[in-house]
């Protein structure tokens, strides 16, 4: 998986989370249904592009190995 990838699976696992899939309440249940759709065929869509199931808890451990990584530089 490229970092370009990452950062994308990484957006759409964020953009899951309840409240943004429903703008914290704020969007109907159709359109909460409709937005949930879209995120999910872009992320089948990167799936076949890295050529394997990717998964949420895979992308935020890799986030959370490259944030660490960054701040290890840092410090």
């Amino acid at each position: 998986m490229t970092d370009e990838q990452h950062k994308q699976f990484l957006w759409i696992a964020s953009e899951l989370s309840p409240e943004n899939l429903t703008c914290d309440g704020e969007l109907s249940k159709r359109a909460v249904d409709a937005k949930f759709r879209r995120l999910m065929a872009e992320w089948h869509r990167l799936q076949k592009e890295v050529g394997r199931a990717v998964y949420e808890d895979e992308i935020f451990e890799r986030e959370y190995n490259r944030q660490r990584h960054l701040h290890s530089q840092t410090a």
